[in-house]
């Protein structure tokens, strides 16, 4: 092992770990993953919440130097998806077709005087010669749609196609894309996508054909000990011996993502000076950790709390709702309100949001349908930031609201406003 590791080496939340990755192999994801490539003839479908390692697992296993990758938050527009295909699979739509043809015409003779008489013997010995050309040729263009040069493509190499972040693209174009990766994925081609839980049936929803030929894999929860060997391997490849207390907090606190555990790690070693490998084992002593996991929340968090808080811009005044203790806010602040009053993570059942915004109401609490209202605006807000991932996710049709970011748990449990 290298003597001179980094600790931003070992522990890197939202990269692809080298010292820090585990495979979780009771559990055979990689296994499963890698059955897209043995001519599956299914559209495989990866789920999980948001930085639970889906998109490790499948980099692992179809590496992005090496397979055609795209993100789903870049994809705006249909002809865009199979241009950037294209261009990772380094081909070309037009090509140039041409030729030409060139006759020659040549003599050659001798000459003599003879009675004063100039006479041509075109058998005898060349004194001169002359020739002449005629060369013409055509040149034609061809061009070919970006869609058919890709589905061409990938017809013949068979390199794996990844959509990571496949619910960030908009229902119609998902369903021209999927419509049109069916022959490829029945030719053997691997196409993975990469969603979040309440997205999954996405493909299937927007092109029925797709029904039994969708394979999904789920990615389980991480259990307390996988979390924990994150910290004990990056912690052992440093060379640093950290109280197991700590490591049980990490993972206790990690709201089940690997992501989260990273960055704790990461943290704790800025926070404890713990730069690089040493060549002596340094050993770091009980301690409070509320500092680094406010920070992290306050860092993490903020920015779309208060997005969400604040709500789309209104022309009208929104109705002051007033909380017990005398706090004001609107129903945007109050839904906030009430689910950082649950420390809510993961699904949820409406009932359960509603009940908690009757607890924490001074006022008459809004109505049903106007909860329901605010929550699809949230998550349309949650949806069209494009500067970070989806972190809450409503299916009006389930009276189900998912959280789908651990951050914004995690920000939702530490944040002191």
């Amino acid at each position: 092992m290298e003597d001179n590791v980094n600790f931003y080496d070992v522990f890197v939340p939202g990269g692809f770990p080298t010292y820090t990755y585990i495979s979780r192999d009771s559990r055979q994801l990689q296994k499963k993953v890698s059955t897209a490539s043995e001519n599956l003839t299914k559209l495989m479908v990866i789920t999980g919440s948001t930085k639970s390692g889906k998109t490790v697992l499948v980099n692992k296993v179809y590496p992005q130097g090496e397979n055609v990758w795209i993100d789903g938050g870049t994809v705006s527009t249909e002809e865009m998806f199979w241009e950037t295909v294209v261009e990772r699979l380094d081909g070309y739509t037009e090509s140039n077709l041409g030729y030409s043809e060139n006759t020659q015409m040549s003599m050659a003779f001798s000459s003599s005087i003879s009675g004063g008489i100039r006479v041509l013997n075109l058998g005898g010995e060349l004194e001169s010669s002359g020739s002449s050309n005629n060369e013409s040729s055509c040149t034609r263009a061809r061009r070919i749609s970006n869609k058919v040069k890709a589905i061409e493509i990938l017809n013949k190499e068979k390199k794996a196609l990844v959509i990571d972040d496949f619910h960030y693209i908009s229902k119609a174009i998902q369903k021209n894309i999927v419509r049109a990766l069916k022959a490829p994925i029945m030719n053997g081609v691997p196409v993975i996508c990469i969603a979040i839980p309440s997205r999954k049936y996405d493909a299937v929803n927007v092109e029925r054909e797709m029904t039994g030929r969708i394979e999904e894999v789920s990615m389980p929860e991480w259990s307390f000990d996988e979390l924990k060997s994150i910290a004990c391997q990056g912690f052992e490849t440093l060379n640093a011996e950290i109280p197991e207390s700590i490591v049980d907090k990490f993972a206790e606190e990690a709201q089940g993502s690997p992501f989260l555990m990273q960055e704790f790690c990461k943290s704790f070693c800025k926070k404890n000076s713990i730069e690089q490998k040493s060549a002596k084992k340094v050993v770091v002593a009980e301690q409070s950790l509320d500092s680094i996991f406010e920070e992290i929340a306050d860092n993490s968090g903020r920015p779309m709390f208060k997005k969400l808080e604040n709500g789309p811009r209104s022309r009208t005044d929104r109705k002051e709702r007033t909380l017990k203790g005398g706090t004001k806010t609107d129903i945007y602040g109050l839904v906030l309100a009430a689910l950082k009053e649950m420390r809510a993570t993961g699904t949820i059942k409406y009932d359960q949001l509603r009940t908690a915004i009757k607890n924490i109401s001074a006022d008459e609490p809004p109505q049903r349908g106007e909860v329901s209202r605010i929550l699809e605006k949230i998550a349309e807000i949650s949806y069209s930031d494009s500067s970070s991932t989806p972190v809450i996710d409503w299916q009006k049709e389930d009276d189900m609201l998912t959280i789908t970011d651990p951050f914004f748990a995690f920000f939702l449990r530490w944040t002191k406003s």
